[in-house]
Order: structure tokens, then C-alpha cells, then sequence
């Protein structure tokens, strides 16, 4: 029997070549994480690292010697002063002094006085020559406007608890509010056996009552003067409020003398704090 003829197929008819421009590419499934990654942490650096930077204003210039640009830091008239024997940045310690009367320590301060009618002192241990110069630099804020405020130099000795007025001998250097009006006074009095004697007086333009006001007193053996600056500012004054010729050895006598802080409010309500305090050697 003869075979059945063979069924012819049609030979396969290529379709059409797909474009390839057009037919996406398969990308690897990891890339685009990393890449994400990768983009965001540089976003990331350049905000924090050098956005900042590049608009940031420049830092502006420190203020000139003569400019008032506020009190001045603890630290930076801890400079002024150089070597000290008196040396408080703050009252953050008590350690070295003696407080009588109304006189409270209250960390970081020392306040004299607070009330009305009230007074207090604080003495340091530490004594000077009378003989010798020296230089001191204080803070204080008054508020109130009431009484004032004095730097003393007494030869009772630091553990004494007699009031200011019965100091004998003495050399006072007086800050005092003026009552109604933004201003103050200085006096510098001495006080031997007898009654005071005023060596000086001068008005100040610095608000007394306010604060915080930052004093320095210098005291030159040699020409024997007390020289007084006041400021509210960042610097010491080029001239002083008052200069006033006192002879300290003959005031307070040949012995020891011991500096300290004596306050005192009127009939109004006041306060009267001590800051800071710095004393050194020859001026």
C-alpha cells in the first residue's frame, strides 16, 4: 500500500522585528535603592555641612575700646585687673568674707541691703597697705533708688560689726542714686576721729540706680589720689568721674586696712547686690 503523500507546512513567517528604541530596558532591581540612597545622603551633607555656611552672616566685629556694648564680663575685668589678691567673678563662694548687719550671701551675689531702712557690710580678710596704690573693680545693681551704696577701706578689721557710721578711721567712696532723676553722685570721704570730710563730690550722667553699674577705683600712693570711673558700658572710662586728693596712710593710719562693701536704704524700698569684685596690686 502506498504511502499517503506528505503534507506540505508552510515554511514559519518571521513576524514583525520589534522596536527596540521603544521596549523598555529591565534594570536591575537593586540599582534604584542605592541610587536613591546615595542622593539623598549627599542632600543630606550639603544642608547640614554647607548651607549654613554660605548664608550665615559674617560675625560681627568686637567693639572697640570706646564703645559701651554693656557691663563687662566677670571674665573680662578679671583682665583688667591683672594680678589679684581680691579675686570674685562671682559670689558663687563666700569664702574670705565677713557679712554683718543686713548683708545676706545669695549665690551668686552678695546683697547688702533689702528693704527699707535696712544696712549691711561685707569685709575681706585680705588687708592692704595704706602705704601702697592699689586698683579695684566691682559690680553692683541698685533698684529703688533708695540709700547707696559705698566701697570702704576700715581699719577695725574684717570681723568687725559696728554700722558704717561709727567706722573710725575710714575712707569711704559713696554711689548714690539720685532720686528722680536717671543720674548719680560719688563722694569720696574720710573719716579720722572726728567727723567726715568730704575730699570730693562730682555728678554722674550713669544711672546709679539701675544696673548693673560697674565702678573701678584707683589709688596712687605716690600722688596720693583717688581717681573714680563709673560706666554702664564695656570699658573703663578714659576720664574719671571724679578725682579727689586723699592721703590714705594718714587717714586710715600706718596699720592694716581692710576693703569692703557698706549699703544702706532710706525710707523707699531698695536692694543693694554686689556682683563681682576684684582687687589688685599697685595701680
Amino acid at each position: 500500500m502506498a504511502d499517503p503523500p506528505a503534507v506540505q507546512r508552510a515554511p514559519d513567517r518571521p513576524g514583525p522585528e520589534p522596536d527596540r528604541a521603544a521596549r523598555p530596558r529591565r534594570a536591575s532591581g537593586w540599582l534604584p535603592p542605592v541610587a536613591l540612597l546615595l542622593t539623598t545622603a549627599v542632600a543630606g551633607w550639603f544642608i547640614v555641612a554647607e548651607l549654613p555656611d554660605r548664608f550665615a552672616p559674617n560675625p560681627p566685629a568686637p567693639p572697640a575700646a570706646t564703645q559701651s556694648a554693656g557691663a563687662p564680663t566677670p571674665t573680662a575685668l578679671r583682665t583688667q585687673q591683672g594680678a589679684r589678691p581680691i579675686d570674685y567673678p562671682t559670689f558663687a563662694e563666700a569664702a574670705g568674707l565677713a557679712l554683718t548687719g543686713a548683708a545676706v550671701h545669695s549665690a551668686p551675689t552678695v546683697r547688702l541691703a533689702d528693704g527699707a531702712q535696712r544696712s549691711g557690710a561685707m569685709w575681706s580678710a585680705v588687708p592692704l597697705n595704706p602705704k601702697k596704690s592699689f586698683s579695684t573693680a566691682f559690680q553692683y545693681v541698685s533698684a529703688g533708688r533708695s540709700g547707696a551704696l559705698s566701697f570702704v577701706l576700715q581699719a577695725e578689721g574684717p570681723t568687725s560689726r559696728l554700722p558704717l557710721d561709727r567706722l573710725r578711721p575710714r575712707l569711704t567712696v559713696d554711689l548714690a542714686p539720685v532720686a528722680k532723676s536717671p543720674t548719680g553722685r560719688v563722694t569720696v570721704t574720710a573719716v579720722r576721729t572726728g567727723p567726715p570730710v568730704t575730699q570730693g563730690r562730682a555728678a554722674t550722667a550713669v544711672d546709679l540706680g539701675s544696673g548693673p553699674v560697674t565702678v573701678w577705683i584707683d589709688y596712687s600712693a605716690r600722688s596720693q589720689t583717688v581717681r573714680v570711673f563709673v560706666s554702664t558700658g564695656a570699658a573703663k572710662p578714659a576720664k574719671p568721674v571724679l578725682t579727689a586728693e586723699v592721703d590714705l596712710a594718714r587717714t586710715v593710719g600706718a596699720g592694716l586696712a581692710y576693703p569692703g562693701f557698706a549699703a544702706f536704704t532710706a525710707d523707699a524700698v531698695g536692694t543693694h547686690d554686689v556682683l563681682a569684685w576684684f582687687l589688685s596690686g599697685p595701680a
